[in-house]
Order: C-alpha cells, then structure tokens, then sequence
C-alpha cells in the first residue's frame, strides 16, 4: 500500500479545481473530469455514492489511465476519500463496470486504461463504505465523524513501463470536500 502513497500526495498537493457545491470538474487536454454528490453532508446512516463522468471533448479518440491497484475493483478514474490533515484513505469500489466496455485492460499491475471515442462521456458511480486504510500502522478502520475530501484523477500521461514512484506530468483532477456529522 506505501507505493500507492505518491498518489495520494499528489492529490494533496496538486491543485485543482475544488468545490464548495455537489459538483467539481476539471478540464485537461480536451479530457473532462467531472464528480457529484447528492449532498455535501452525511449523517450516519447516508449512503455515500459519488458519480464520475470522463468526457473526450476532442474529435479523435483517446486513452486515459486509471491509477487503481491491481487488488481493487477496476473503474473508470481513481476515486479516493481521505481524512483532511491525517494518512488515512481509501480507494472507493466503482459500481457497475461489468457494463462499461470503455475499461479495456490493465496497463501494468497500477493502472487501468480506459478508451474514449471523439465526443463521448461515460459515467460510473463509486460508493464509499466509510472505510479508512491507515498507512502508519497498516491497517483499515472505520471512519468517524469530521472533514474528508473525495477526489477523482486519471492520468493523461502514455505509461510506457511500470515505475514504483511513476509521477505523472498531465493527470486531471477533480475535488469535493464533505463533511461526516
């Protein structure tokens, strides 16, 4: 799990377009990324689903890569909840890819690679179990009350052979920021 600490980081510190509303999208190289929440607060017992529409804005088709481990369910982007000012995160588990011929392979064993023809949008949904994965003493916990972040990114970089610490130059990012009651 440390290896997939680089991703996280680069989240954090990136910036991008973040949103005090129930949508946030960014745009990169004629790919849009887009994610929504129905609401920016949950109480205990709210299920938390999270929507992600990519979007080709180009007229010729592209690849994009999703950075998921080789040991979680294969989406659409990397969606990721995480604890404001802790190590503690976690990946959230798509929803429905059995149906989304866009989620073609893995590159490598980090990432997925998603095709999108000229001026098409796919969306997904992803929920979040309220888990937590803590990276300090390796283990998952639930998540109790405060601010948390869900973010989504794909990678426009081409990945040509796996590295541990890959960074990529071109990735598209999106943030919302939510609040457990």
């Amino acid at each position: 799990m440390k290896k997939y600490f680089i991703f996280i980081s680069l989240l954090l510190t990136v910036s991008a377009c973040s949103s005090a509303e129930n949508i946030a999208s960014n745009e990169l190289e004629g790919i849009e990324l887009e994610l929504s929440i129905n609401k920016l607060e949950y109480s205990p017992n709210d299920e938390i689903i999270a929507t992600v529409k990519l979007t080709n804005h180009n007229d010729s088709p592209r690849t994009v890569y999703a950075p998921i481990p080789a040991d979680a369910e294969e989406g659409i982007s990397a969606v990721m909840a995480w604890k404001k000012g802790e190590n503690q995160w976690q990946f959230l588990s798509p929803q429905n890819n059995q149906d989304i011929s866009n989620i073609k392979e893995r590159s490598f064993y980090d990432y997925v690679l998603v095709e999108l023809d000229a001026d098409e949008t796919i969306e997904q949904e992803f929920s979040w179990n309220r888990e937590l994965f803590n990276e300090e003493n390796d283990e998952n916990f639930k998540a109790d009350s405060g601010e948390y972040m869900l973010s989504t990114f794909v990678v426009l970089d081409e990945i040509k052979t796996q590295e541990e610490y890959f960074e990529p130059k071109k990735q598209v990012i999106s943030k919302i920021n939510i609040k457990l009651k």
